[in-house]
């Protein structure tokens, strides 16, 4: 197959970002990477320390979106400490509401 290559036309603008020094870049890629491996027992642990729903958590596991600086910065801190959770018994959140 032939390639064409148009030599009539305007030029188009392209934005000059360098993707390597960005910051914000940087910390969603150590964001992604500490979703990356998350279970359930861990996807759970989070929705429910967090206040949000179980599959919230998970759509930071697949990339599809992106929590507050403020959360994303706690999570990766948390993967970091090694995923510390502790066990709930099943009737201590109803002693907790009363």
């Amino acid at each position: 197959m032939a390639l064409a290559i148009a030599k009539r036309g305007r030029p188009y603008s392209v934005a000059e970002i360098n993707f390597a020094t960005d910051s914000e870049v940087k910390l969603r890629m150590r964001f992604y990477a500490a979703c990356s491996d998350f279970h359930y027992r861990e996807i759970m642990a989070l929705s429910r320390a967090l206040g949000m729903s179980s599959s919230t958590v998970e759509n930071w596991k697949y990339k599809i979106t992106f929590p507050s600086w403020y959360i994303a910065i706690q999570v990766i801190d948390w993967v970091k400490r090694g995923k510390p959770m502790r066990e709930v018994p099943p009737w201590q959140s109803a002693v907790d509401m009363f």
